[in-house]
């Protein structure tokens, strides 16, 4: 009779959860070898009394580890301990929903939230082995007329991390 080894368990610290897409793909990515457990989470939308996404996360999740609150004002030591980072990343201002002459990149309403995933990152005392980000149409491009500088900003300082 041979023992089943216990699946490696991958800690995940998810922001900008929305209503969980990431959190669903990982739980079906799951199996007896690896598991994936989110130990943080974090949906805000600014501006917006009532918090729907985050709403529809924690009825579908749980409360437990979800914090809805404006990530920057979140201190770094009250992220839980985590392996993977992953984000929805937020897109508005790299959109095909917008026109790319009013898309603003990095510098956007929703673009300087690419800093907050950077904080985490440069001010966790372990940092987490993985980064995985939505892959958002239009980073290549953004911004007009400086073509790709802001994903060679963001590698550039993800680089600089190490």
């Amino acid at each position: 009779m041979s023992k089943r080894k216990a699946p490696l368990v991958i800690r995940v610290a998810e922001l900008f959860a929305g209503v969980g897409g990431f959190r669903l793909g990982l739980e079906r990515a799951s199996n007896d070898g690896v598991k994936f457990e989110v130990v943080f989470s974090n949906q805000w939308e600014p501006g917006r009394r009532a918090q729907l996404a985050s709403n529809i996360y924690a009825a579908r999740f749980g409360p437990s580890h979800h914090v809805n609150a404006d990530i920057a004002q979140v201190p770094v030591k009250s992220i839980a301990e985590h392996d993977l980072l992953v984000g929805g990343f937020p897109c508005q201002d790299y959109s095909v929903a917008s026109t790319l002459k009013n898309s603003k990149g990095l510098q956007g309403k929703k673009g300087v939230l690419w800093w907050q995933i950077h904080r985490i990152l440069s001010e966790k005392k372990h940092r987490p082995s993985y980064l995985l980000l939505e892959n958002v149409d239009r980073l290549l491009g953004s911004p007009v007329g400086q073509r790709g500088r802001d994903l060679a900003v963001m590698l550039r300082s993800l680089d600089l991390l190490g």
